[in-house]
């Protein structure tokens, strides 16, 4: 199980889940200078879904690894994606590098070799904008989710399966998101069941951050517990890679939920869930 080898004739499925509230105008970890939650998540997900375009390049060419889809909820559900691609639920990895909203000219700090750092110019291609309005409909997103990804698997049924991606600072106030996750990890192909993974941004400083826990019982409270209820168990490929790139070992059976999520931790949580397994090169 979740062992497919990814490639054109079998594609895998990446689906974002971005909670689009009002509370997300917060800063991260709730500290004063640190990025707004909902500009930072748009910037990590731009950054992932260029990760993803580099590694479906092969020989001057962007093969179709993946398809990826970005579903925005707040004081609307729908597709965050934008320009050419606002109508789509689900696009190609290729027809993402060809359509960004917009390419930014940035600076980033680089090591000059010697102890210090140099500024450097870098365009930055935007697929995903901020938004923060509205409340928390995340039954609805992950009602839209399963919509989706039920044609998705009966259209690729030897695939790797979809994994699910999802990115909030809050409770659904739509009802209990166990019961539309549910429905989303029942969904299978040959090589095993979608994947749920919950990325949870706190704005408490002193909220105790909880990373890939083993047990219902680790969490603190109802809401925590629901959350990693939500949450599917980590694939062989994650718990591999979340342990090169935290240096800990992880049993079989960690949910695949970082709970009051730090800037680090957003960032890990998000290529751990999209660091392709078994792509044919």
């Amino acid at each position: 199980m979740y062992s497919a080898e990814i490639s054109r004739m079998n594609p895998t499925c990446f689906l974002f889940l971005v909670d689009h509230s009002t509370s997300m105008q917060n800063p991260i970890m709730g500290i004063a200078g640190n990025p707004k939650k909902s500009e930072f998540v748009a910037d990590a997900l731009n950054k992932v879904i260029q990760s993803l375009v580099v590694s479906a390049s092969k020989d001057m060419e962007i093969r179709k690894y993946y398809q990826v889809g970005v579903i925005g909820y707040g004081f609307e559900v729908k597709t965050a994606l934008g320009g050419e691609l606002a109508n789509s639920d689900l696009v190609w990895i290729d027809e993402i590098y060809e359509n960004p909203l917009r390419i930014e000219d940035r600076v980033k700090k680089e090591s000059d070799g010697v102890g210090g750092f140099i500024e450097v110019s870098t365009k930055f291609p935007v697929w995903v904008d901020a938004v923060s309005r509205g409340q928390t409909p995340m039954c609805a997103a992950l009602n839209k989710a399963h919509e989706i990804l039920a044609t998705w698997v009966e259209e690729h049924p030897q695939s790797y399966p979809p994994t699910v991606i999802n990115l909030t600072d809050g409770e659904a106030n739509d009802g209990d998101a166990r019961v539309p996750a549910e429905l989303i990890k029942s969904l299978a192909t040959e090589d095993g069941n979608c994947t749920i993974l919950t990325v949870h941004s706190s704005s408490n400083e002193l909220s105790r951050q909880i990373v890939f826990p083993m047990d219902v019982k680790d969490m603190p409270d109802h809401f925590s517990r629901v959350m990693f209820e939500v949450s599917s168990p980590l694939t062989p490929k994650m718990r591999a890679t979340s342990e090169e790139l935290m240096g800990t070992s992880l049993e079989e059976g960690a949910h695949g939920l970082v709970y009051n999520a730090d800037i680090a931790g957003i960032v890990q949580a998000l290529e751990i869930g999209t660091r392709p397994a078994n792509i044919q090169l």
